[in-house]
């Protein structure tokens, strides 16, 4: 009888071990990353499903070695349900004068993204003090 209880004891004790990630620098990687958007960006037009494959890709690996996107692309995904957004095509921009906001209104998830902006930095900096 101690035997089984050994059996089901080790049985549930796991080690979690980290994956290895790739042995790439950064820098190399990064490449690989935004490579992967401009093809997404270029396939788009064409092919959907192809492009949002590219732009998935490109996140599990920007996940994965926990890089961050630069910031023109980051701003093409979705916040809420992580599409590739192609302005005209799956999405919609709006520049909002009167609020200073770009809205983006994704047609996949039907939900809007707010960014804000300034003409001048006087005026970021007049409404953080």
């Amino acid at each position: 009888m101690p035997s089984d209880k050994n059996k089901s004891h080790s049985s549930s004790k796991r080690k979690h071990r980290r994956k290895k990630t790739l042995i790439l620098s950064g820098g190399d990687i990064k490449n690989r990353i935004v490579g992967l958007l401009e093809l997404a960006d270029k396939t788009i037009k064409h092919d959907i499903e192809m492009a949002q494959k590219y732009a998935l890709q490109a996140r599990k690996l920007q996940m994965k070695t926990r890089i961050k996107f630069p910031s023109e692309w980051k701003k093409r995904f979705c916040k809420h349900c992580k599409t590739f957004l192609y302005p005209g095509i799956n999405s919609r921009i709006r520049l909002s004068s009167t609020n200073k906001v770009v809205s983006i209104k994704c047609f996949n998830c039907k939900k809007y993204t707010r960014i804000p902006y300034y003409q001048k930095l006087e005026d970021k900096n007049e409404r953080n003090y």
